[in-house]
């Protein structure tokens, strides 16, 4: 493989970051491994501003590993409504009755004890050892790929070369800024199409810049499978019927209507998910169906418990 002398590429992105990087991010300050921890759990699977008004009303509420001690899994789930990818979220339950009973309460420092905890991997283990403890461990989310992809002209790497050239270009006197740096400039100026070249740090270094090619990295195609969907919504006196359906493989432990699979037919809401297409309908009931077990929930409180999103905003307009 092509080897390209770093010239000290990580401080020039270090650089960049205290004059250019986004320091305003809420997850940039305060730093502590808890906050990293959400941050990055969060930042799966969701933008960056879609994530910015959930991190700050989950740190007003559980601010650090203390005050979600007690949390039950409802709890995180009713702070996690509307973001999606709920298991994340039951992560987060898991992961902190984990840090409590084994790790004394306090945020593992070592890679082992971080890689065991529920929904971290690897590059999550790398942001909370790196950016809360200044440890060098290298990070590769798909910003962090990207670059590395056009620095080096290379699309289809072996994950372990991504991983060792990640490594490579760390900024070790400047851990932090670096992470910050790397992330921003695949997300602000290593675009898809268009890259702003001019602006970026590195452009002299970068083998895509030099020849004016810019490989994108390939992804899987998916194929999502359609699931037809009846839920009743059952009614009475302001109140709404709810229970938690663990039988879809989805959804687990959020609250939501009796539900039943239907027939193909036109549906009323599109929904869809990392690998279906679900197609909703729903039927107004004032009975509620017997040997299914659940609560009645007063309108005004279904914005306080978790409820899938295309769901809620359905009982929004029926409410």
């Amino acid at each position: 493989m092509e080897v390209i002398q770093s010239n000290n590429l990580g401080e020039k992105i270090s650089d960049w970051y205290t004059k250019n990087g986004r320091q305003n991010l809420p997850w940039r300050y305060d730093i502590s491994p808890y906050r990293v921890w959400i941050s990055e759990i969060m930042l799966q699977q969701t933008q960056v501003n879609t994530a910015i008004a959930y991190f700050e009303r989950f740190m007003a509420k559980y601010p650090d590993l203390q005050t979600i001690e007690n949390a039950t899994e409802d709890d995180i789930f009713n702070m996690w409504s509307g973001l999606g990818y709920y298991r994340r979220a039951s992560y987060i339950f898991q992961a902190k009755e984990l840090i409590h009973a084994k790790f004394k309460g306090e945020m593992p420092d070592n890679y082992d004890d971080l890689i065991s905890l529920p929904g971290v991997g690897k590059s999550t283990a790398g942001a909370i050892l790196s950016i809360a403890f200044n440890k060098p461990y290298p990070i590769l989310d798909a910003n962090v790929k990207k670059v590395i992809s056009r620095i080096f002209f290379k699309k289809n790497f072996e994950e372990k070369i991504f991983w060792n050239l990640s490594e490579d270009l760390l900024d070790k006197k400047n851990i932090f800024n670096f992470q910050q740096g790397v992330m921003d400039l695949g997300s602000q100026l290593c675009l898809p199409k268009n890259p702003k070249c001019d602006l970026c740090p590195v452009s002299s270094n970068c083998q895509s810049n030099l020849k004016s090619e810019f490989p994108l990295l390939s992804k899987k195609s998916i194929k999502r499978k359609k699931e037809f969907l009846e839920f009743q919504l059952i009614q009475k006196n302001q109140k709404y019927f709810m229970t938690k359906e663990n039988k879809l493989g989805y959804w687990a432990n959020l609250w939501m209507p009796p539900v039943s699979t239907a027939n193909h037919q036109k549906a009323e809401i599109i929904h869809k998910l990392s690998h279906r297409e679900l197609n909703i309908n729903f039927r107004n009931s004032n009975k509620k169906p017997k040997n299914i077990e659940g609560k009645w929930f007063h309108k005004k409180e279904l914005a306080l418990i978790a409820i899938p999103k295309p769901i809620f905003n359905r009982l929004l307009i029926d409410g």
